[in-house]
């Protein structure tokens, strides 16, 4: 990748102070637009191959190209924004007089709302690794060929879905983040911005419960013993990731009726739709999910909305 490339990603890691995890996305988006242009410029000699040289019509060129190779409109918007980016900082410090992207607009793309469970659905979710272990033992022939551990598991969904925290925050959160009572816990949210939240008592009593068990886990391995401060671990001791935790809970909702394809972001989305739905003040929501703009809470209402007016037409004898 060309070096303005890879100054402004370091610029993003060390000035900005930007997450490993948004860093590796813009720098996804700016290989594949640094290549692109590489091989337009074999192509075409009149063909920019620096990005400081780069036109208005270079770049809507290239989205073009991404467009007829199947990217979504969202994917190419973010692409855009990540280019965006590149190009206001290079504005910024001089090393290009305009930004040649300022005046690309972005696609139009669907308002999907996003998946949800109802509150009752949320809580029968909780109630499947309980189950999960009950059937197990009543049948040893359909024992799963990974075992599963119940009780982190539980801890796991009901600390999802009672939260509202992002699957990154709940994988990142430490044991002494916690509060004692498991009430409560700071977690390091988008743009290092840290702020509380909170856990109900479904949670509290499953984060206990787990606890017990992983303290018991760690003290049989004395390597990891003092080692390991991550909240949810494996069964070896090892922290957690977020495609492990994705894996976790597909084990458990692949298989129920109601939950297929279910992701840990389902569950973000119920926490959010319950407490609109039952009346929480929005800008109190927006707090609690770490959103930086309002709008991006007031999708819930919608939500909302659309899950009024089915109940209505189920229930009203002329709906």
């Amino acid at each position: 990748m060309n070096r303005y490339f890879e100054e402004y990603l370091a610029y993003l890691c060390g000035v900005r102070n930007l997450s490993s995890n948004t860093i590796e996305s813009y720098r996804r988006d700016l290989v594949l637009f640094d290549r692109s242009l590489a091989a337009a410029s074999r192509k075409d000699e009149g063909t920019p191959e620096s990005p400081i040289d780069v036109t208005t019509g270079d770049i809507r060129l290239f989205i073009a190209d991404l467009g007829k190779d199947g990217y979504e409109p969202s994917s190419l918007n973010r692409i855009l924004a990540s280019i965006r980016g590149f190009y206001r900082y290079a504005v910024h410090f001089g090393i290009r007089a305009d930004n040649p992207s300022s005046v690309i607009r972005n696609l139009k793309t669907p308002k999907n709302l996003p998946v949800f469970l109802f509150a009752s659905d949320a809580e029968r979710l909780c109630a499947l690794p309980a189950e999960k272990t009950a059937s197990r033992a009543a049948s040893a022939s359909n024992a799963p060929k990974v075992a599963l551990w119940p009780a982190r598991d539980a801890a796991l969904f009901a600390s999802l879905y009672t939260s509202g925290c992002r699957v990154s925050e709940i994988a990142a959160l430490k044991v002494s983040e916690l509060e004692k009572d498991c009430s409560s816990a700071i977690v390091h949210g988008k743009g290092s911005k840290d702020r509380k939240v909170y856990f109900a008592t479904i949670a509290r009593k499953a984060l206990a419960q787990y606890l017990v068990e992983r303290t018991a886990l760690l003290s049989r391995m004395q390597d990891k013993k003092n080692g390991i401060n991550a909240l949810f671990v494996s069964a070896r001791g090892n922290p957690l990731s977020v495609r492990g935790m994705q894996y976790i809970l597909a084990r458990y909702t692949d298989t129920a009726p109601g939950f297929s394809h279910l992701s840990p972001h389902a569950l973000r989305h119920s926490f959010a739709t319950t407490l609109i739905g039952r009346g929480a003040d929005i800008r109190v929501v927006q707090e609690l999910l770490g959103h930086a703009s309002i709008s991006t809470t007031q999708r819930y209402t919608h939500v909302t909305g659309d899950q009024l007016k089915k109940l209505y037409h189920r229930a009203h004898p002329h709906g």
